[in-house]
């Protein structure tokens, strides 16, 4: 964006108009907001994220749960729809905290033999889970969805900014055009 042009909103001008007045300010604020709001709701939703993959990490221990059938041999698909490699999915057993026993269905190496332990996570209320994200993976992890947060309040107030000035253009167009056909026929007439 032209500096100069920007700027030139600002200036007294008898040739500004109210409409060229109201999209400055919008650009304003909207450039405020891109430069405070960016990194404040990045933070804001970084830190949140964060919390809640250590809230996972503190919620979640892990247990060894027994095959109750053989796994399957093989995969169909070289790739598990929870992007671990090569695993089948296989009912177990296990006990939970309070040693009540449950049964379910997770990922396991191809394979195995029924009666076979298998690493599980559970959480607090003794059901299957997924392993958290160690501290590393976490803070990887929140920071990208914060930078992802702040790029999509960036391009939301971009949009926003765009449907203002794309609205008031109309408008000056529509102004025009009612100012035109009022004085284009005198113009032409060279009664102007």
């Amino acid at each position: 964006m032209n500096p100069v042009k920007v700027l030139w909103r600002w200036r007294n001008n008898p040739l500004k108009r109210p409409s060229d007045v109201v999209e400055a300010a919008v650009l304003l604020l909207v450039l405020v907001l891109v430069v405070i709001g960016g990194p404040g709701v990045g933070i804001v939703v970084g830190r949140a994220t964060h919390d809640a993959f250590r809230h996972q990490r503190l919620e979640r221990y892990p247990t060894t749960a027994v095959l109750v059938d053989d796994a399957p041999g093989r995969t169909e698909r070289p790739f598990s729809g929870n992007g671990n490699v090569d695993t089948v999915r296989a009912t177990v057993r296990w006990r939970d905290a309070r040693s009540t026993l449950h049964s379910g269905v997770t990922q396991v190496a191809p394979g195995r033999k029924a009666g076979t332990g298998v690493p599980v996570w559970l959480d607090r209320g003794g059901r299957l889970t997924q392993e958290p994200l160690d501290a590393t993976g976490g803070a990887v992890a929140a920071a990208m969805v914060g930078v992802l947060a702040a790029v999509g309040w960036c391009a939301v107030l971009g949009g926003v900014l765009h449907g203002v000035r794309h609205s008031l253009r109309a408008r000056r167009t529509r102004q025009w055009e009612r100012e035109w056909a009022e004085d284009g026929p005198r113009w032409h007439d060279g009664r102007i």
